[in-house]
């Protein structure tokens, strides 16, 4: 019966033996099955060619000057990383210790001299089959990390299009109300104009203060919106914290809500993307206000703090006393589209994504909450080495 089996392309295969001869031998048959041969003459030399790539499969002789096959396989192992690629020990001891030896440094398989072709044929074969699949596995693995790293950047982006969405909507009504006193302001310089009257300080110092808002609104909005780069940087947390507090301020977010804060007296820097943590407070502070939403019977609070929680660590807590969360919804909270919020309301892409950022930077977030009296999130940072302790 025919071998129905899937054979590996066809390979380059090194060839490694101090002899001529016996370099000679190996690589006739392989040639004629329609193998590229290299040679090397010493482990040195294998190594070399091992390292410019492209090898898949060698036949190591064991006893060699300088480099014996045991320490080349070694150092293909160990020194090169390399751990798939098939080493076959082409050997005249058959002594049971070396067998062990040839395995302990990770050779995959044996061939005695004098070696014969058939059987040679069938080990290459086989091995360069086993070798196929790695590759493919290896393949696969990277294919399933990159879509993965999309799938990432497309959440992030997500979210972020709308929280933007979120904020363009609170500054459109914020914007509604400054427009109502530019439109009087503007009627009264009007009418004092119709009255070849110049126009009085106070109207022409509201013109000033509207435009003023308007240019402090599009310039968060812009900020907010931009992609930022990707890369870190060193920032500090408390300024991050206390410009998205005032971007969230001025949006109308933070309407009849006390806002306490706590921060160091110096600065706490922290390697990160500079966007990313915007986009965290945000959606930490924005889901803080809209717990707060229906709390009529108190003072509504948001407190955040920031703190060297130790261990080369810091530590940004945001505490609400708002409807907080049931305690059988808090072990979904953080998986993607879940919501609290009333339909239209909420994406559920918030959390995921405050999860997601926070953990790509080595941080964890955590989520404490009862239900009728507030909810705590928690997400730590490591401070970079040279600032830790």
């Amino acid at each position: 019966m025919p071998d129905t089996q899937p054979l590996a392309r066809q390979a380059r295969i090194l060839v490694v033996d101090d002899e001529a001869i016996n370099r000679k031998v190996l690589a006739a048959p392989l040639t004629r099955e329609g193998h590229e041969v290299l040679l090397a003459c010493d482990g040195t030399e294998a190594l070399g060619l091992i390292e410019r790539g492209g090898v898949d499969l060698v036949l190591l002789d064991v006893m060699m000057p300088g480099l014996d096959g045991f320490e080349t396989c070694r150092r293909i192992r160990e020194e090169m990383n390399n751990l798939t690629l098939p080493v076959v020990f082409v050997t005249s001891l058959e002594d049971r210790d070396s067998r062990v030896r040839g395995k302990s440094v990770g050779g995959d398989d044996f061939l005695t001299k004098p070696v014969d072709a058939i059987e040679l044929s069938a080990r290459v074969r086989n091995l360069l089959r086993v070798k196929a699949y790695h590759d493919l596995r290896l393949r696969q693995k990277e294919l399933l990390e990159e879509e993965l790293e999309r799938t990432r950047e497309q959440l992030l982006r997500a979210d972020r299009l709308a929280t933007l969405g979120t904020l363009a909507s609170a500054v459109g009504h914020e914007l509604s109300n400054i427009l109502s006193v530019l439109q009087m302001t503007v009627g009264l310089i009007r009418q004092q104009a119709g009255q070849k009257l110049p126009a009085r300080e106070k109207d022409l110092e509201k013109l000033d203060t509207v435009a003023k808002h308007v240019e402090t609104h599009a310039r968060q909005l812009l900020n907010f919106g931009r992609p930022g780069p990707q890369y870190a940087e060193k920032v500090d947390l408390r300024e991050i914290v206390t410009q998205t507090l005032d971007m969230l301020n001025t949006a109308g977010k933070l309407k009849v809500i006390t806002v306490e804060t706590e921060m160091p007296k110096t600065p706490v820097a922290v390697e990160v993307n500079r966007a990313r943590i915007e986009q965290v407070i945000v959606n930490l502070v924005g889901n803080a206000a809209d717990a707060l939403a229906d709390v009529k019977a108190r003072t509504r609070r948001i407190r955040v703090a920031v703190t060297e929680s130790g261990g080369g660590r810091v530590t940004c807590r945001v505490e609400d006393n708002g409807c907080g969360v049931p305690a059988d919804k808090l072990i979904v909270i953080f998986e993607p589209y879940y919501t609290t919020k009333p339909p239209g309301k909420g994406t559920g892409l918030g959390l995921p994504v405050v999860k997601n950022i926070v953990e790509s930077y080595g941080g964890k977030v955590s989520i404490t909450s009862r239900e009728g009296e507030g909810t705590v999130v928690s997400f730590d940072l490591p401070l970079p080495r040279q600032a830790a302790g």
